[in-house]
């Protein structure tokens, strides 16, 4: 599921600066899958948490995937998500010809369900969050993952 917003090349970590919910514990291993998962963008940071008994988890990533006006970015993130066989719903695309904006939108495929906001630049930055969750608690993963989503900026 993460496959398109992942990437082959690291850099130095910036870091999230995200405080991740009460009981979550960091997730090195998913932060390492997300990062080598992908390819043609460079990973300048990827961190992830997790509470795997209530089946929540939440990634964050930072690329840089060439230079793009937003907008296209923004579709062709969503175009490999579709490939990947992912419904999206929801979707709010930054402002055609923008030098940035917010690309946000629900996602699904069974067993997970989540959601994502990611911020673009014109320059081909993009910082991600997912947050998704799996059938053992779904609401009370979902509450903690919007406020979480609701928290990145």
């Amino acid at each position: 599921m993460l496959v398109a917003l992942a990437a082959c090349r690291a850099e130095a970590d910036p870091g999230s600066g995200i405080t991740a919910p009460a009981g979550w514990r960091t997730m090195p291993e998913l932060a390492t899958a997300v990062r080598t998962a992908a390819v043609d963008v460079t990973v300048s940071g990827s961190e992830a948490w997790g509470e795997p008994a209530m089946g929540c988890y939440a990634t964050w990533l930072a690329v840089h995937a060439g230079g793009a006006a937003p907008d296209a970015m923004a579709q062709q993130l969503l175009d490999r998500i579709a490939a990947e066989k992912i419904e999206v719903r929801d979707v709010v695309k930054p402002t055609a010809g923008a030098e940035t904006g917010t690309l946000s939108f629900g996602l699904a495929r069974a067993p997970y369900h989540g959601r994502v906001r990611a911020e673009l630049d014109r320059d081909g930055r993009v910082t991600a969050l997912v947050c998704f969750w799996n059938q053992r608690e779904p609401h009370a993963c979902e509450t903690a993952c919007a406020a979480l989503i609701g928290s990145a900026r």
